[in-house]
C-alpha cells in the first residue's frame, strides 16, 4: 500500500539530490554552459571564450565588441531563454566582462 506522501516522482528526488549534493555548483555550471551551447546561435558560440556562473549570475566574456554590445541590450531576453531551457536554475542576471 502507497502513501501518497511518500511517493515521489523521479523528477523531485533527482531536483531534491541535486539541491543538497556538494557539487551542486559544479552541476549548475555545466547545465548553465550546455543550455548556452544549445540556445545560442554558432557565431555566439564561438565568440564566447569564458563562460562561469557565480551566485546566480552568468559571466562570459565575448571576444567581439559589436556582439557584446548586441547582447547586453537583449540580456533579459537572453535569461529568458536559458530559463526555459533549463527548468530549475534560477539565474538572475548575465554580465559581460
Amino acid at each position: 500500500m502507497h502513501n501518497a506522501h511518500q511517493t515521489k516522482s523521479l523528477k523531485e528526488l533527482v531536483n531534491r539530490f541535486l539541491e543538497t549534493s556538494p557539487f551542486q555548483k559544479q552541476l549548475t555550471a555545466a547545465m548553465v554552459r550546455a543550455a548556452w551551447h544549445t540556445t545560442m546561435p554558432k557565431v555566439v558560440c564561438d565568440r564566447t571564450e569564458k563562460l562561469y556562473v557565480h551566485h546566480n549570475k552568468i559571466f562570459l566574456k565575448i571576444t567581439s565588441a559589436p556582439l557584446r554590445h548586441e547582447l547586453k541590450c537583449n540580456k533579459d531576453r537572453i535569461l529568458m531563454m536559458l530559463h526555459q531551457t533549463m527548468s530549475h536554475t534560477l539565474l538572475q542576471d548575465v554580465i559581460f566582462l
